[in-house]
Parts: C-alpha cells; structure tokens; sequence
C-alpha cells in the first residue's frame, strides 16, 4: 500500500472525561466525537464555551473537533495552551501528540510518544499512538509490535486491530490482516470499515479469468488476430497457479506470404517465500503453422523484492521467439531476455523508474536496452504522473531486412499518465500520452508520439469490461520498427 496507513481517531482518548461526564450537559457533544461528526462537535463545543470558556474538558473535547474536521494547525494550538495549563496531565498529553498525527509530523510524534511511554505506567492509548506514529513511518514491524502490545493491555479496544489490520495489510502479510479484522469482528460484527477492507483483501485472492481480443495493425501492412485467456487460481494468501491459452493469426496484406498461427499454452506459479520476496515461474509450448511450422517450450522466471518501503526491484529471465508479423515469425529466431525493473519513489513524490534488458538471439545478435522514468505524483487520491523517459538502445549487428535492429537508438520524450478510476465508481478510466523525438543511428532525430487510452465498466466487484485503443510511432514500439496500432477488448471476472 503506497499511502500512509489511515489514522484512526482515538475517541477512547477520552476515557476519563466520558465516564465522569456521561450525564453532563456536553454529552451531545461527546456523543458527536465518538461517532465521528466532528464538524458537528466543533460547532457544539464552540458554542458550549461562550458560556463556560474555562471548561477544559471542553476545550479539550473543542480542540479534538476541530482537528479532526480539518483543521490540525488549530487543535496544536489548543492543545498547547492546554498543555501550559497542566503540564503533566496524560489526556492532555496524548491528545497533543495525537495532534502531531493529525499535522503529519510523525518524527515529533515519535518523539512525544516514547516520552509518554517511558513516564508513564503501560497504557494501550499510548501504545496504539505509537504504532500508528511507525506505521506512517513505514517501520512496519516496530508498530506491528506495539500494536500487539496494545492488545495485550487491552483486547477491547477496537482501534487496535484496525491499525495492526491495516498494517499487516501494508506490509504484504494479507493472512494475518484477515485473521485480525476477524478477531476485530468479534468486538464489533457490523463494522464497517473492517468489513470493507476484509473485502477488499479477500477480493485479491478469489480465482481470475481474463479473456482478451486484440487488432494490431501497422504502416508496414502488418496485420493480427490475438486471443488471450488467462486463468489464475490462488491456493492461499503465499500460493497461486494458472494456465493459459493464446492464438495469433498473423498476416500481410502486401507481400506474398502466407499468413501465420501461432498457439501458446502453458502454466503458470506464484509463491511469496516472505512478505518482502515473490518467486513466479512460467513454462508454455509454442506451437507455429504457416510457411515455416516449429514448436518449442518457452519460459519466464523470476523474483520480485521490496527492498523497502518506497523499492522495488524485479528480477527475471524468459525465453520467446519474434512474433510480431509474419517474416519474424518465419525467421523462427527465439530470444533469451535477462532484465530487470528497479522502482523507488521518495516521500517528496519523486519517482524513478529504470529497466535494463540483455537479450541474446538464436541468430546470434544480441541486444541492450536501458529505459529510465523519472516522474513526479502530482495527484494521489485520482493518479496522475508527469515525467521525463528515455530509452538507449543497441544491436551488435544491423539485420534490417528481418528485424528492427539499430546500432544505436536513443528516445527522450516528456509524459503523462492518469487514471481517473475510483473504487467507489463503477467507471474505468486511465491512461498516458508522450512526445518527444527518436534518433536511429546517425540520422537526423525525428518527431515520437505514443498514447493509449482504457475506457470500462466495473459490472460489480467481479466483473469487469474494458476496452483500449493504442498508438505509437516510435521504432522501438516493435520489431518491425513501423507505427503501430492496436485495439481491445479485456473482460475479468473473479469468481
């Protein structure tokens, strides 16, 4: 999970307050805080403190409401002047440090967490502070820690399990996110929350098949048929299988070859050794009919590794032959790819991206490729990327009258990526544009433009249609170096 884990509001905060005054004239008041209409709090105390202005369980109550209804910088400032009345009061003090949360200062909420925790007796409100405090920090196994820790003073706090809930699922230990929301749900059956994010979880682990058609077409009167279906079974949270069936009928409507069918069936594995490491491993046969018929195995395997928080990095090798028209498919030429995909993005928002492939060929070429994205998010809640690509490229040797294969090659363009698909909306819509230029080998650099656009409906949670449009006139789009279209329809259904 990129975001920040959720920040729970920790109405238990006032545990003392409530319980002396249940029946005091600020019960309504209480009553708003713990159900969570804080902007309606805020006007009740508000007003409550014309009347009683040195009421501090007001103002206390006054300060969490306006936090908490958005305004964070203002609640500081009422808790300090609360803190200057009474320094040493706890429930002023864990509300000043919950407010550091509300602020997104969580170095100093740390601070004034672990303070609270080595002054005090063991208190589970402070140690559910301060598991959030490492959760935002993404020291995830040091809040996971103190959020057991929490549970062990008190098993009834519900807060508790919805934080280490929401951690576990952070740290990609789906199997103890679930069996937490579970126990959760024994405190609280209707729970909402805790419902939709057991949902939502359990959603990732029922059976997917994916069903596509695809149209490609290019300017070299290159032309395809594709059918594919993708089936993927998870045995657990750690462990999946699947299968697969492909078709393409490739053709030209130009030069005299006849066309071409290929059909590729295999299997597929997962298996998450820990959190942080996913093994994955493929084995298909590939089966060619038209003026030249072979068939062969053909494989992908590989790991992909959370080196932190923020860095992933992936590792894989994977053996394929041409395909993209009609000649490459005759010239029977398989590829063997070693590459590998590092992603880090930084809490300022700042991406980069960087992908290197070594690719030795049967005809005894061989390939380097390097791709590097440096973007910027400038939008969380609805994805929306800016950046700069670059793509190098070389060939040990030229075969031009087969493939696309340049000594050198070089792209630089600016982009834009952007989904506007929301999980509360049933409309599906993303996708990314980019211009720049292309230089092949020592001509003079031409204009590059690519876009793609994915338009669908989400039926219910599982089903789902989309359709997609793609174009590119880059030469490295393909292996025949020409533009290139294509179209498609994807149906996903969990079941």
């Amino acid at each position: 999970m990129r975001n920040r884990i959720k920040l729970f509001p920790l109405n238990l905060l006032l545990f003392v307050t409530t319980i002396l005054s249940a029946q005091s004239p600020m019960a309504p008041g209480f009553n708003m805080l713990e159900t969570g209409k804080f902007a309606d709090a805020k006007l009740f105390f508000e007003e409550y403190l014309k009347t009683d202005s040195d009421n501090k369980t007001a103002k206390l109550c006054y300060g969490r409401a306006v936090g908490l209804s958005g305004d964070p910088q203002k609640a500081k400032q009422i808790f300090g002047e609360l803190l200057e009345l009474e320094p040493k009061n706890l429930e002023f003090r864990i509300n000043a440090s919950e407010c550091l949360l509300w602020n997104k200062e969580f170095d100093e909420a740390l601070v004034s967490y672990s303070e609270l925790e080595k002054s005090y007796d063991p208190n589970p409100i402070i140690e559910l502070g301060l598991a959030n405090t490492y959760s935002n920090l993404k020291k995830y196994n040091k809040a996971i820690h103190h959020y057991k820790k929490g549970i062990s003073l008190n098993p009834k706090i519900l807060g508790i399990y919805i934080g280490l809930a929401y951690t576990y699922q952070a740290n990609n230990e789906n199997k103890y996110a679930l069996e937490t929301i579970e126990k959760a749900l024994e405190l609280d059956p209707k729970h909402k929350q805790l419902s939709g994010l057991k949902k939502n979880i359990v959603q990732k682990y029922k059976p997917q098949i994916v069903q596509k058609g695809i149209i490609t077409s290019d300017s070299g009167d290159n032309q395809s048929l594709n059918s594919k279906t993708d089936l993927t079974y998870p045995l657990s949270t750690k462990t999946s299988i699947g299968a697969y069936y492909h078709f393409r009928e490739s053709s030209n409507t130009v030069i005299d070859i006849n066309s071409s069918r290929q059909k590729t069936f295999g299997i597929t594995s997962s298996y998450q050794i820990t959190n942080r490491i996913n093994l994955m491993a493929n084995l298909g046969y590939l089966d060619i009919v038209g003026d030249n018929t072979y068939s062969d195995f053909i494989y992908k395997f590989g790991s992909n590794i959370k080196l932190s928080h923020n860095q992933d990095l992936n590792i894989y090798y994977q053996k394929e032959y041409h395909n993209f028209n009609v000649q490459l498919i005759n010239s029977e030429i398989s590829q063997n790819h070693l590459f590998a995909n590092y992603h880090i993005i930084t809490k300022y928002d700042i991406g980069l991206f960087t992908q290197y492939y070594y690719t030795t060929q049967s005809d005894d070429n061989k390939r380097n490729l390097l791709f590097t994205s440096l973007y910027y998010l400038l939008k969380k809640s609805t994805p929306i990327k800016v950046g700069l690509n670059s793509v190098m490229m070389s060939f040990d040797k030229e075969r031009a009258e087969v493939y696309f294969s340049p000594e050198k090659y070089f792209v630089f363009e600016a982009f834009l990526d952007f989904s506007f698909t929301q999980p509360t909306t049933k409309i599906i819509l993303d996708g990314n544009a980019a211009y720049g230029y292309q230089i092949i080998n020592s001509e003079n650099k031409q204009q590059s433009f690519r876009m793609k656009l994915n338009v669908g409906y989400k039926f219910s949670d599982n089903i789902k249609l989309m359709s997609y449009g793609e174009y590119s006139n880059q030469a490295v789009g393909n292996a025949s170096g020409f533009e290139f279209n294509e179209i498609g329809i994807v149906l996903k259904c969990n079941f």
